[in-house]
């Protein structure tokens, strides 16, 4: 497993282990983990300084502790990746997100994690290329990582309770591995084995669906829902086929579906957003498109904004700049500044291969998704939920019926 890969599993198993109560079999995990996510909301394409109060915001949005933030300030400091100051300011290297990535797996080589936890990273690589049988699991993990066979079986039962890892029975003696991420390699193979075990019906929806999100990028689930039907959605949002990004803020919750896939240009898609940085900026700029009152900035022309923020130059004023990006703001995607005695803003972008990645996906066509227009809102984003914590949601809510269609697409990739 290379850097960037290791660094994105790390990053991903981190944000699994925010919703555990116990988390000492994978200190070092977290640790890395951790210190990746601040490093990702400190860091911009420059180099640059964030005073104290900031940096402060910046650790809570990273869910970095009191406790915690001595132990990773030092550790980034010892990876002479950011200087901090008596004061409280950090000064940080300017780094890409692929960069940060490599980064954390440096960190968490350095901290001498155990085998344990090393096996823990190669589980869910593992079955992230096809779904693998249980025995088959066991053995190559046990055997790999010199694991005892009571140490490999709590390792996959941890995994499943955290979510490292998805499982389904297949029948009543065969367990499948799996996870989210299958269908962000090899997309185009793998999913014509599962369109082939789906209805001539069911494979005609997805066609057509797929089409719309080949041109616009992005577009609505009350879109989804009306071409593929509810129950065909959720089964193909359980293995992970589509990305649902949700924005929501105290008045509204909107959900938009991208393809793992649309991030592939520029590489591998797991590893190249996986902070989820440039979906939350696609959600957050189409909210800002079809929600946003034009009085008060409504996004107009996609494509050429984001040309020019790409570009270096600063967008605006307008009111919704301050009210629609406020947690890009806080992960350091762009900087807003107030015009003096107004209510109106100005941004720019800092990450500037996060405004390329969204580009990409922005650039399936320019088409507005009519779906999704409401006029008149005032509502501003303060809220965002990535691909895969909508997916865990989905999959806990799972009917019987569901899980046995479900199951029934797996076999399909079995090996």
């Amino acid at each position: 497993m290379d850097k960037k890969t290791e660094g994105a599993w790390l990053i991903n198993h981190t944000k699994k282990l925010l919703d555990v109560r116990d988390t000492y079999d994978f200190g070092e995990i977290l640790l890395a983990g951790k210190s990746g996510l601040f490093l990702s909301n400190l860091a911009a394409s420059e180099q640059s300084t964030i005073d104290k109060d900031k940096v402060g915001a910046i650790a809570r949005i990273s869910n970095v502790g009191r406790t915690e933030f001595k132990e990773i300030i030092s550790t980034l400091e010892e990876a002479q990746l950011i200087d901090s100051s008596t004061d409280g300011s950090i000064e940080v290297l300017g780094l890409t997100s692929s960069s940060v990535l490599g980064h954390t797996s440096d960190i968490f080589l350095n901290s001498n994690p155990t085998n344990y936890q090393k096996a823990a990273l190669d589980l869910a690589e593992n079955v992230s290329e096809l779904p693998k049988k249980e025995n088959i699991l066991k053995e190559y993990i046990s055997d790999t990582h010199q694991l005892t066979q009571t140490q490999t079986t709590d390792l996959i039962f941890q995994s499943e309770q955290i979510g490292f890892v998805d499982y389904e029975n297949i029948d009543l003696k065969v367990k499948f591995y799996f996870n989210g991420n299958l269908f962000k390699r090899n997309v185009a193979e793998k999913a014509s084995k599962v369109l082939s075990s789906l209805t001539p019906e069911d494979n005609r929806r997805i066609a057509e669906f797929d089409q719309i999100l080949n041109t616009k990028g992005c577009t609505a689930i009350e879109n989804a829902n009306q071409v593929l039907g509810v129950p065909l959605l959720s089964k193909l949002q359980s293995i992970g086929m589509y990305d649902f990004n949700e924005v929501s803020n105290p008045q509204e919750t909107k959900v938009f579906i991208t393809r793992p896939a649309a991030f592939e240009k520029y590489g591998n898609p797991f590893e190249e957003d996986a902070f989820d940085l440039a979906k939350a900026f696609v959600s957050s700029l189409y909210y800002g498109m079809n929600f946003r009152n034009p009085d008060a900035g409504r996004i107009t022309m996609l494509n050429a904004l984001m040309r020019k923020l790409v570009n270096g130059h600063w967008v605006g004023p307008a009111q919704a700049i301050g009210e629609d990006y406020k947690l890009l703001e806080l992960q350091r995607v762009i900087e807003v500044r107030r015009v003096p005695g107004r209510d109106t803003y100005h941004m720019r972008l800092l990450k500037k291969d996060i405004g390329m990645l969204a580009l990409q996906v922005l650039e399936f066509g320019t088409t507005v998704d009519e779906a999704m227009v409401i006029a008149n809102s005032t509502a501003s984003v303060t809220h965002y939920s990535g691909p895969e914590q909508q997916r865990d949601v989905h999959r806990r809510k799972q009917t019987s019926q569901t899980k046995n269609q479900v199951a029934d697409m797996l076999r399909t990739l079995r090996v």
